[in-house]
Parts: structure tokens; sequence; C-alpha cells
């Protein structure tokens, strides 16, 4: 990490707080506004909610030129992606599954659907209203597969007025090539009858070379063709229901050569790799969404009914060089349907006690072809069910105690055929079953300092499912395992100083993991290096994160978020290749992520903006051999915001710092994932 490039950048941030300042001109009343979340299921401030949430409004999303749910992260503190070429795990406290799972610690919502496994969370924002990232467990509400967090994305629901925007993204990586980035769409709001009905329509489409290229066949090997749109209706036939019908559909045809030889005999240099084999990523998708509110009176009630198809088909040059073995991929076809339904008691400050409770249902289907060592073809059918409710007793006008509790059900069914004749081993079929009732209960208690401070102490549980290893698994006893579990303890300070105009949130927890779900050495005769999931491990996680934005002046807005985590393995030890793995620190996790940043706008349109991000080193496997660098990131904007267009000049890692994501041990040579290069371009914008 360049030191001069962190003191050039916070330089930079110091020196726009300042000259903005001396221009700016003096005003009584510069408070910065609220934000309604919904990470409870029901609308409140942010301020208000006793969980660690860190949330980007659209205004925010476009200003830091936040694309992709892949562009947040680093603007989140304790959020880390592991990355690899087709899809991202979320790591959230340094809670991480092993490495092939396809099911994160953490959950992820659209619109209050979950979408359930990793490739489908690797999504273009389009449209986009709100981000909400909940930190800490969070097993009540949302269930299983939340338990280092929750994902939830809103997006933006139609109105009375018309109106549209149409945008253009032209851009250039900071490569030998500088091939161009290009990104365009329109959204538009359009009125049928004023409080009856009314749409809101969406596209969007990305195109670009990319930024490596194969040199063994002078391919573009990162090459990116996205498309999405989305359609969205608001039917309320009275005051007092209302019924939102939302239709998507997305398709990727990428290329995702982005591992190369960093040393060895078939190292290649920055954005360049050589592979001989295939290199190609598609991806289809649509779902649909009914949404149900209506006002009982007494109470409120909602119905959210999902559909979500996906599909994806990926290969690869299986030794990334080029050598003659083959090629390695996959298919995942999912569709899942699920509903939820639950009722809420009305807001009201004087209340006594605030409620919500509900049922959840689902049904996943899921098929996974998997070549490499041998042929697997899984099939799994899923379901479950929950039953869940939370409560909060207003005690007094201070003191509040929130008691929540779900009983989670699922059932999961699965069959592999297996083919491994290329090795001498044959064919097989492998069947598992899995069912299991989960209680995962939470307490908080919320005290109300002052009216502009909150604090609070929380504790919760919440579990990964088990499932099926669809990848290397071999038996019928390697096939299956269990879920984990973990519990959380947490302590927060909410709170706004200085008449609104600067909010500083802190948050500390402890993490204890049980059962942990992880990759242990089994050998096979034809392959000595087979891997099998087992429930074998423990873990704990500890930290602390830190939110602040502070308005010092009209127009001025200083931002900065800290997070640190300390996340090991626990009690684990193999015996075929007689390894100690306690003590260890978590895939995936680095000890600190950071931001800070500052965004001026004069009241005549023009902005100036600087964003720096980053986070210190981390292992990329659980013995801690393979580590890579930390990072430090900066990503200025300027233009001009004009009430008809914009125009904003805008730059990503500007200083073109070169990193790694991930980093392996290869048969005595070092490959490497690599991190993107700087990139510049203009986005442009008309209102109507």
């Amino acid at each position: 990490m360049n030191m001069r490039k962190i003191y050039g950048a916070m330089s930079l941030v110091v020196m726009l707080s300042l000259t903005t300042g001396a221009y700016a001109e003096e005003k009584k009343e510069y408070q910065l506004e609220s934000m309604t979340v919904t990470a409870q299921k029901v609308g409140e401030d942010i301020q208000d909610v006793p969980i660690s949430i860190s949330a980007f409004s659209d205004v925010m999303l476009e200003e830091k030129e936040i694309n992709k749910f892949d562009d947040l992260i680093q603007y989140v503190p304790n959020m880390f992606l592991r990355k690899n070429s087709v899809d991202s795990e979320i790591v959230i406290r340094g809670i991480s599954s092993y490495a092939s799972s396809l099911y994160s610690t953490a959950g992820f919502y659209v619109d209050g659907v979950n979408y359930p496994i990793h490739q489908m969370q690797d999504m273009d924002f389009i449209d986009i209203e709100r981000v909400e990232v909940l930190k800490g467990p969070q097993g009540v509400l949302y269930g299983r597969n939340s338990q280092s967090g929750v994902v939830s994305i809103i997006t933006k629901q139609p109105s009375n007025e018309f109106s549209a925007k149409v945008f253009s993204d032209i851009g250039v990586w900071n490569t030998d090539e500088s091939n161009f980035i290009f990104r365009e769409g329109f959204n538009a709001n359009i009125p049928i009858k004023e409080d009856t009905f009314n749409m809101r329509v969406s596209f969007q489409k990305e195109d670009s070379k990319g930024w490596m290229e194969n040199i063994y066949n002078d391919d573009d090997a990162m090459e990116v063709d996205h498309i999405g749109g989305r359609a969205t209706a608001l039917w309320t036939p009275n005051d007092d229901l209302g019924i939102t019908f939302i239709f998507e559909g997305r398709n990727k045809d990428d290329g995702i050569g982005v591992y190369r030889f960093e040393s060895g005999e078939y190292s290649t240099p920055r954005n360049e790799i050589a592979w001989n084999g295939n290199n190609r990523n598609e991806v289809y998708s649509d779902s649909e969404i009914i949404k149900v509110e209506y006002d009982a009176g007494i109470f409120d009630v909602t119905s959210i009914t999902g559909r979500h198809g996906y599909f994806q088909r990926f290969v690869n040059d299986y030794d990334m060089s080029t050598q003659d073995f083959g090629d390695s991929g996959s298919t995942y076809d999912v569709q899942v349907i699920s509903e939820e339904f639950r009722l809420s008691s009305k807001k009201d400050e004087n209340a006594v006690i605030d409620w919500l409770g509900g049922l959840y249902a689902y049904k996943e289907d899921l098929d996974t072809d998997y070549f490499g060592y041998g042929k697997h073809n899984t099939d799994q059918d899923n379901w479950g069910t929950a039953l869940f409710g939370q409560g909060t007793w207003n005690m007094t006008p201070d003191w509040h105690l929130t008691l929540g509790a779900r009983v989670d059900y699922v059932n999961l069914d699965a069959k592999k055929d297996l083919d491994l004749t290329d090795f001498g081993e044959g064919t097989s079929t492998l069947k598992g079953s899995i069912s299991s009732v989960e209680f995962l209960p939470s307490a908080t208690v919320t005290y109300d300092v002052t009216s502009d401070i909150t604090s609070y102490a929380k504790i919760s549980r919440g579990y990964l499912a088990g499932g099926f290893d669809y990848a290397t698994s071999v038996t019928d006893e390697q096939f299956k395992y269990d879920p984990e579990y973990s519990m959380n303890y947490e302590l927060g300070m909410k709170s706004t100083w200085l008449e609104k105009s600067l909010i500083a949130n802190v948050a500390a927890f402890y993490i204890d993991i049980t059962d942990k779900q992880v990759a242990q050495l089994e050998p096979i005769a034809s392959n000595p290096d087979n891997r099998r999931i087992v429930n074998a491990a423990k873990a704990q996680s500890f930290g602390a994160e830190l939110e602040l934005q502070f308005k010092p002046i009209d127009g001025l807005l200083l931002t900065s978020s800290a997070g640190y985590v300390n996340s090991r393995l626990r009690d684990w030890k193999t015996v075929e290749d007689s390894f100690d793995y306690d003590g260890k620190k978590t895939p995936g996790s680095p000890d600190w992520t950071y931001t800070f940043g500052a965004t001026y706008r004069w009241d005549n349109g023009f902005m100036v903006s600087a964003d720096c991000t980053g986070l210190s080193s981390y292992y990329t496997d659980p013995k801690n051999k393979n580590e890579v660098d930390g990072r430090f990131l900066v990503n200025p904007s300027i233009g001009y915001e004009g009430e008809n267009f914009e125009v904003v000049l805008w730059a990503k890692n500007v200083f073109n710092e070169e990193y790694n994501e991930n980093e392996w041990d290869w048969a005595g040579s070092t490959l490497v994932q690599q991190g993107e290069p700087g990139s510049y371009g203009v986005r442009l914008g008309y209102h109507f």
C-alpha cells in the first residue's frame, strides 16, 4: 500500500473541505436528512433501529458510481466479498462459508424476496431506491442463512407524477488496451390514473471489452455484455389496499478470464492471461413479485409472493494456462417460489407494545452440473416453512424491551449422478435427505439516553442450513452436512449531535460459532486431494464498527467509517494432513476496513466529491498460507447537476492501484485473481 497515495488522498479531502467552506454562504440550518429503512419490515428512522445498519440512498449510489453490488462492498465497514470469476460470497463480520458452498452466511433480498445462492446475488443495480446492509444475525425476521447479516435492496416504486430519465456512462479502462466501457439506459414513471394505477419501467445495458487480454489468442478475456429491465405497476383500488406487481429480467454474456499466474513457468504481466481453453459465463434470470398491503384498521397486513428463475452456465480453462488439461465449469438451474404473510401493529408513539408476526414458506428446485474432477450432476428439491414474531414493550418513554423468535423448518432432498470413468472409478448415484427444526430467539434492550442518543444491547441466534456437496463428494457419507449455529452479543449506540448536523453510530460485537462447516481432506485412490464438507470446527469473531456523517456547513458532507474484526477458527484438527487450525484467521476477513470522503454541492448545481476506501491484508485459505495485501483506492468525481440534465466526470481507483482479490499456491507457482485497474469516464443524464 503506497503511503504517499493515502496522504495525497487525505490532503485532497481536507483541501476540498477547507476550500468549499471558505466560499460557502453562511446559513443557520444545515441538518442531515433522516432516512427511513425497512430493516425490521416496517418503516422506521434508521437512528431508531437497534441494529448496526449501513444504508445507501439512490443519490448516494449514483454519486459514488455504485452500479452493481460489487461496487457497494468497499463502502460498508466489516463487509467483504470473497470473489471468484463467476460468483462472490458475502462475508460480514468475518463469518464465511466454505469455499465451494452455494449458500452464504448472509441473506440477500430484493423487494422482500430472498435470492438464496451466491450466483443470484451478483447483480447490476437498475433503478434502485435504497440498499440496506444489516450486520449481525437476523434469524427472527429473515430465518435461515442470515447468521452474519442481511443485504436488502429496495427498487423504486411508481408514483402519481410523470418523470423520466435517460442516461449514458462512457468510460475507459486504464490499461494498455484502453478498452471502453458503455452503460446506458432509461427509467420512466408513468401515471395512468391518479391515486389508482401507476407504472414505472426501467432498462439498462452495459458493454465493454474489459481490462484483461488473452495473449494466447488475442481475445478480450473479460468482456462484458449485460442487459436488464424491470416493469412495476401499483394498483390502489381504495385508500386501504395497495397491490404491487414487479416483473424483471436480466441476461449476461461475459468473459471470465480473470486468473493469471503471477510467478512460475506460465506467469504473465498484469492485465494479461495466457489460456488455451474456453472462457465464458452466461446468465439468464427472470422474476415476478406480487406485494399486497392492506390497512385493516387496527393493524396492517402484508403479503409478498415471489418467483425467481435463474440459469447460469460457465466454462473456463481448467489449468488456466497453455497446458492441455481441458476445461472445467458448472451449470446452475434454480427455480424458487416463496410466500411471506405478516401482520403488524400500527405505528403509534403512545403504544405500549409494538408487534409484528407472520408465516413464511418457500420451495426451491436446484439442479447443478459440475465438471472438473469427474462429472457431478446434482438435483435438489428443497422446501421449508417458518413461523415468526417480534414485539417491543415500551416499558417507559426511554426504556424498550424487544423479544423475538422464529421456528424454522427445512426439508432438503438431493440425488447426485457421479461419473468418474475418466479417472478409473466408474459411475454411481448418491442420495441424501436433511430435515431440521430450528429455534431462533433474540432479545434487545434499548435505552434512549436523550431524544438524539439511543443505546442498545442485543443477543441473537443465527444458523446456516445444512446441505449437499455438489462439487467434490464421491460417497453417500460425504454427500451431506449439517447446519452450523451462531450466537451474537452486541452493544451499540446511535447518536445525533450539533443540531442534527453530525451522526455518529458505533457497535461492538462478539460472535460464537459452533458446528462450523469446513472442507476437510479425505483422499480417495484416484484423487489424493479430495475434500469432504464436515461440521468439524468452531469459530469466534469480535470487533466493532463506526460510521460518521458530518455536515459542518450547507452543501458540504463529510463521511467516514471504520470496521475492525478478529475472526478465527477454533478446535479444528485434521488427521489426514495433520494440521491444527486453532487460532487461524477465517478466510476473507481483513482486520480493518475503512472509508473517508467529502462531497460539496453548490447552489448553482456544481458538485465535487472524493471517496477513499481501504482494507488490510487477509487470507484466502483456512491454513493461512496465502495472504493477499491490503489496498487503498481513491474515487473522485466532479460535475454539474442541473434541473433537467447532469454531466459528471468520475474516476475509480484513480491512482491505478495494483492489487489482487485472491492468491493461491498452484503446483509451485502463484495463481492470482487480479483486482480491477483504474477507470475513468463521464456520466450524462437528462431528466424529463
